[in-house]
């Protein structure tokens, strides 16, 4: 009696992956997490200005729409427009802002990283790939830069030689948010090229 060769049964044996398509849009937990930072950082804001909710609220209605479509520099532009609504609050509320302020930027910080991850996981893995776990620890390990990040911030300020007033804070914040950029623009650009080998 003559056996299948190896070739001939491997040919029936149904492809698991056949036909999945995958759907290349953001992932949705970690495009909640964005939102949700977002609304922290507005919310924070408007403690100190309602010019600044406002500008927040604008900034998560572009972060949101950004991740419908999976855009990165509409995800840059919404998560921006969040910060300038934090650092208008900082500048309005003066002292009395300092701690608003601190919290509102790592709140936006964190919505424009959990942005962009949920962009990259779901172009690379698709959203229909269950990362709920490595979302939480990517989101959980940023909580914990970010946290601190503004520890050393805060006490920069509160420790510092003198009162350090609001406006110095507000720069340490935003050197603190370029480096954050700057990081992540060399991320991208690294993807980028690997994906141009491909």
């Amino acid at each position: 009696m003559n056996e299948p060769a190896a070739t001939d049964v491997a040919a029936e044996r149904p492809d698991p992956d056949a036909g999945v398509d995958l759907t290349r849009k953001p992932t949705l937990a970690s495009s909640a997490a964005a939102v949700g930072t977002g609304a922290v950082a507005a919310l924070v804001a408007g403690f100190v200005s309602t010019m600044a909710l406002a500008i927040g609220a604008t900034g998560i209605v572009v972060l949101a729409v950004a991740l419908a479509i999976g855009n990165r520099d509409a995800v840059d532009a919404g998560a921006f427009v969040v910060f300038a609504g934090v650092l208008i609050a900082g500048v309005q509320g003066g002292v009395a802002a300092v701690e608003p302020t601190l919290v509102g930027t790592i709140a936006a910080v964190l919505a424009w990283d959990r942005a962009h991850a949920a962009v990259d996981l779901g172009e690379q893995l698709g959203r229909e790939t269950p990362t709920l776990r490595l979302e939480a620890v990517g989101f959980a390990s940023s909580l914990l830069v970010g946290l601190l990040s503004g520890t050393v911030g805060y006490a920069v300020y509160v420790f510092g030689t003198g009162s350090q007033p609001v406006p110095a804070l507000v720069l340490l914040l935003l050197a603190a948010l370029f480096i954050t950029i700057g990081l992540g623009s060399g991320k991208r650009e690294r993807n980028w090229r690997s994906s141009r080998r491909d």
